[in-house]
């Protein structure tokens, strides 16, 4: 296991609102309330529509943790509290939640890394997987990851959630039906393939935006492309053990500038 990701970084970096991280719970489960008092997913605000003046989705306002602590110090400034009123939390996705996680563990030399996936527990409807952020946290005790859903409030998830490499080879192998995964109206092999680049990208210390892509991202995904094809298996077949692979990760970025997302 690296050290590296206890390391903060741009995108978790809380900045100077670093304070706001005193007295706050140690235990995972405790954290992740905290974070969904402080956060209402776009999907969840109709649980609040009494109290809230506004139900905007946020998403595209904030680019990092610091940027989201001025955000919720504007609202209220008492700090990061577990009875913030629903009008003053801040309407974000899955992601947002995971960068704040990670923010809060790395500040305390935690180390831990945001993955992505795809839940079923997101869905309704059978077999459907939706695209989902989590966090990876590293349990020292038991020399383990950890998978953390800060938004659902789900630690050690077991089953549920299938990372993006895992969904893509299970894809190719035919294991799977691609169109069950995916979001809203876009579902299918190109969503897995783009949730693959964000998930290296997350491991190798970057932290993308939803509608950020690399070259590959934007490359049609059939039969005529065989080598981009087999350039995404061995990568999905690297993401599987991350740590022990993180060199040919590495490798594979460095050498294939259609991986490489704009910076």
């Amino acid at each position: 296991m690296s050290t590296a990701y206890a390391q903060l970084t741009r995108t978790t970096d809380p900045g100077e609102l670093v304070d706001l991280y005193e007295g706050l719970p140690e235990d995972l489960p405790s954290l992740c309330r905290l974070i969904k008092a402080q956060l209402i997913h776009p999907d969840n605000t109709d649980r609040f529509k009494h109290s809230l003046k506004s139900a905007k989705r946020e998403d595209a306002r904030f680019d990092t943790v610091a940027d989201m602590l001025e955000a919720l110090e504007e609202r209220n400034a008492n700090g990061l509290l577990m009875d913030r009123a629903p009008n003053e939390r801040l309407i974000l996705s899955c992601r947002y939640h995971a960068l704040l996680l990670l923010s809060i563990l790395r500040s305390r030399n935690v180390p831990a890394r945001c993955r992505v996936g795809f839940a079923s527990y997101l869905s309704d409807r059978a077999a459907k997987h939706v695209d989902h952020w989590i966090c990876e946290v590293w349990n020292d005790r038991e020399e383990r990851w950890v998978l953390v859903d800060p938004d659902r409030e789900i630690v050690d998830i077991r089953e549920g959630f299938i990372l993006a490499g895992d969904a893509w080879l299970m894809a190719r192998n035919n294991e799977i039906n691609p169109r069950l995964f995916g979001a809203k109206t876009s579902w299918g092999l190109s969503y897995i393939r783009n949730n693959l680049c964000h998930d290296m990208s997350a491991i190798l210390g970057r932290e993308p935006r939803y509608w950020d892509f690399p070259p590959i991202g934007k490359q049609a995904i059939d039969g005529s492309n065989e080598e981009a094809l087999q350039l995404l298996d061995e990568l999905a077949i690297y993401l599987q053990d991350p740590d022990a692979n993180i060199a040919s990760v590495r490798r594979l970025h460095a050498e294939n500038a259609c991986l490489q997302y704009e910076e």
